[in-house]
C-alpha cells in the first residue's frame, strides 16, 4: 500500500534526515544532488553532506511488486550480465542500463 511507502531526503542512517509520506515524500529530495556526476568536494563536511544525500531513499515495507519495476541501472557490464543471468528466465526484456555516473566510484 503506498500510504506505507516514506521517502527520505538522504540514507535513512544518517544523521538530520528528513522523512515524508510517499508520493508527496518525493518533494523533499533535491534531484539535482541526487543525480549530480560529481558529489567530491575539498570540504570534508559538504563532501559527506553531498554523499548522504546522494543516497536518498524509498523505503517499502515488505516488498516492491514486480509491476512496479520498469528497470535497473549497474555500474558497468559485467553487472549488467550477472543482472541479466539472475532475471532472464523471469523477465527476458527486462531493461538493465549500464550508468557508471549514477554510483559510488
Amino acid at each position: 500500500m503506498l500510504s506505507a511507502v516514506v521517502v527520505t531526503d538522504k540514507n535513512a542512517s544518517s544523521e538530520y534526515v528528513r522523512w515524508a509520506s510517499a508520493p508527496d515524500g518525493l518533494k523533499i529530495v533535491d534531484r539535482e544532488l541526487v543525480f549530480a556526476t560529481y558529489w567530491h568536494h575539498d570540504d570534508p563536511i559538504e563532501k559527506f553532506r553531498h554523499a548522504s544525500i546522494k543516497c536518498a531513499e524509498v523505503l517499502v515495507p515488505d516488498k516492491v511488486a514486480g509491476d512496479f519495476i520498469l528497470g535497473a541501472y549497474v555500474s558497468c557490464e559485467e553487472s549488467k550480465a550477472r543482472l541479466y543471468d539472475i532475471i532472464k528466465t523471469i523477465e527476458p526484456s527486462f531493461s538493465i542500463t549500464v550508468n557508471p555516473d549514477l554510483f559510488f566510484r
